[in-house]
């Protein structure tokens, strides 16, 4: 059989955290407009020309089990605010954003519009590690989907 070309569960349920993480505007009530610029699966490095404050959607390493002939996954899925070391506290905007990653994410439906078949939980939140030179300061959310795969048919 000839691989499928439909967006499998995993890419559809990663696009809907990249689609909430999106509507943080201050024109959709939100506090801030961190999701102008939202990072999809890469490292952010922020440079001149870039925003003051970023939101980046970064896959962890699943916890894979079987239930029968079905995979089931554990999928960490950590939201990053990342912001340029420069400004006016950046801690407390940094704060200020997470605030807005929870009210964007943390909606009624947990099970993303059926994409999990139990619903998202969250996790740890952490500091960013802040490398030598680096210009950034960031923390990080991370928020765990339950999936459901059958063998092969992703």
């Amino acid at each position: 059989m000839p691989p499928t070309l439909d967006p499998t569960r995993r890419q559809l349920l990663l696009l809907e955290f990249v689609e909430r993480v999106s509507q943080i505007r201050t024109a959709n009530g939100f506090l801030t407009d961190a999701g102008a610029t939202v990072f999809f699966g890469e490292q952010v490095v922020l440079g001149e020309d870039d925003p003051d404050v970023v939101v980046a959607v970064v896959v962890r390493d699943d916890i894979v089990g079987y239930q029968g002939e079905n995979v089931v996954t554990t999928l960490p899925i950590e939201v990053q605010v990342i912001a340029k070391s420069n400004i006016n506290k950046p801690w407390l905007i940094t704060e200020q954003v997470l605030g807005d990653v929870k009210a964007a994410v943390e909606l009624e439906d947990r099970t993303l519009g059926g994409l999990v078949p139990r619903k998202i939980l969250r996790s740890t939140t952490r500091t960013l590690p802040r490398e030598p030179g680096s210009e950034t300061v960031g923390i990080g959310i991370t928020y765990v989907a339950p999936m459901l795969e059958a063998w092969g048919r992703p």
